[in-house]
């Protein structure tokens, strides 16, 4: 889990994740999806092979620019999908997002949020919908700043997208692993690590 230091910068690097065949972001050791999601059953990278290429292309466009939004407009210039639905990426279903600034040597993320909330509240008439609160919440957890070093983000993108460059996209979009095959995946990876 990320420590927060004055003055300390970040470390940010890129892996990976062949259960979930999706290429994560690493932040001081921890992949993100982990940092956000403690139990890991929801939430996944948007750098996944589930989703359409051409998604994956804007998320990264948006990661390296603050300027450009991300695979779904719903969101505002600078604002960073860290997590999304694992079926669907809609940003109804919960996703967790940050905001994005640069300067010429530092990157910040910075004011965790659910994205879409107020939207999916909106659009169902339904305000228990918004920002789920309590221990369960990785609001109370997640740093509210991180501060990398502009030099070692951009090489993390650019190992991004030298990642999805080795693992290429099908023509079409593969089924999502089951919850089941899935658990039973990271079950065969437990016990080959032991």
């Amino acid at each position: 889990m990320p420590e927060l230091h004055k003055d300390a910068l970040s470390s940010i690097t890129a892996r990976w994740n062949k259960v979930e065949e999706t290429v994560e972001l690493v932040v001081d050791g921890t992949p993100v999806p982990a940092i956000v999601n403690k139990k890991r059953n929801v939430g996944i990278s948007p750098f996944a092979h589930r989703f359409p290429q051409s998604s994956v292309d804007e998320w990264l466009a948006g990661y390296r620019d603050p300027e450009l939004r991300g695979a779904t407009m719903e969101l505002a210039p600078g604002e960073l999908e860290l997590t999304v639905c694992p079926y669907d990426a809609d940003i109804l279903c919960g996703t967790f997002a940050i905001w994005l600034a640069r300067t010429d040597d530092r990157v910040i993320w910075h004011g965790p949020h659910w994205a879409g909330d107020v939207i999916a509240a909106e659009i169902l008439g339904r305000e228990d919908l918004v920002t789920p609160e309590g221990n369960g919440d990785p609001l109370t957890w997640f740093p509210p700043k991180l501060e990398f070093s502009a030099s070692e983000y951009d090489a993390a993108m650019d190992s991004v997208q030298h990642i999805i460059e080795a693992h290429p996209w099908s023509a079409f979009p593969l089924k999502p692993p089951s919850r089941l095959t899935r658990m039973m995946i990271r079950l065969q990876g437990d016990r080959d690590s032991n």
